[in-house]
């Protein structure tokens, strides 16, 4: 593999990484506000989810890139 696309893919894997740190700071302070005001947490479960998806490829493209070296 060389080293230009190898470097694309660790840019993108740290795009990914902040997506996911993003998606997970949204959720907690979601998660607060309902709480505080005694709200349905039902509607955490897209954001929640969403931050699990990002995590799982996040994986995945480290094990792939680990595998293609």
């Amino acid at each position: 593999m060389n080293e230009n696309k190898l470097s694309k893919q660790l840019k993108g894997l740290y795009t990914l990484a902040m997506v996911n740190v993003g998606i997970w700071a949204i959720g907690l302070v979601a998660l607060v506000v309902l709480l505080q005001k005694g709200g349905n947490l039902k509607g955490m479960y897209v954001i929640l989810a969403g931050g699990v998806a990002v995590g799982i490829q996040i994986i995945s493209s480290v094990s792939k890139l680990k595998n293609n070296q």
